[in-house]
């Protein structure tokens, strides 16, 4: 069984001041913009949901379907934008259970971690962080996920920053990225799982 000091651990250190922008940044794209405040963007949610196997704790990462969209066919956490009312742990759960049929019932929350702001989608996303006490029985979507595929903390603990260059608008520009498996993981999703990697290097 993984350790539940870990999760215990966690969740107080998510009450504390959060290392923010500054971890973030650390996988941001070169060129990429951060104009736009809070007032001027859409909310969305998305969570970090840990489970134990292995006597370690996962977490699922998706591969979002090619949709046209613009985030399509990119690795994420699942999640997406407010609907109503919703809190963003309401947006969280209920985006999760959509998508990877993570029952909403089965997670408890342990806190959140920085928003971020995407203004390439005009969203501010805030990422919510929970635990299942079993492994779950993760299913995709099909309309919205092509792949679920799920990750240890101590790999995202020993991940390397690798780089590469790719065109935008006719300029080079570099890429800083997460590599699990056969899977690239940049932009917003490596941004915040920048700063959550910060946090449980403090825990594991």
């Amino acid at each position: 069984m993984a350790d539940l000091q870990t999760i215990y651990d966690l969740k107080a250190l998510l009450q504390l001041p959060l290392p923010g922008w500054e971890a973030q940044k650390m996988l941001m794209p070169e060129g990429r913009g951060v104009d736009g405040v809070p007032g001027d963007l859409q909310s969305a949610s998305v969570l970090i949901a840990l489970y134990p196997q292995h006597g370690k704790w996962y977490f699922p990462l998706i591969k979002r379907s090619i949709d046209g969209f613009a985030h399509s066919g990119q690795i994420a956490l699942p999640g997406g934008r407010h609907e109503g009312s919703e809190t963003s742990l309401e947006t969280a759960l209920r985006e999760a259970e959509e998508e990877i049929n993570l029952p909403r019932q089965n997670v408890e929350i342990l806190g959140m971690t920085s928003p971020l702001p995407i203004p390439v989608s005009r969203y501010l996303v805030q990422p919510v962080v929970g635990f299942v006490s079993t492994i779950p029985e993760l299913l995709p979507d099909p309309r919205e996920v092509e792949q679920i595929f799920s990750i240890s903390l101590e790999d995202l603990h020993q991940a390397h920053i690798h780089h590469e260059t790719r065109q935008f608008r006719g300029k080079d520009l570099q890429i800083p990225y997460f590599k699990f498996h056969s899977h690239k993981i940049w932009g917003a999703t490596a941004m915040i799982l920048s700063e959550f990697r910060v946090l449980i290097s403090k825990v594991i």
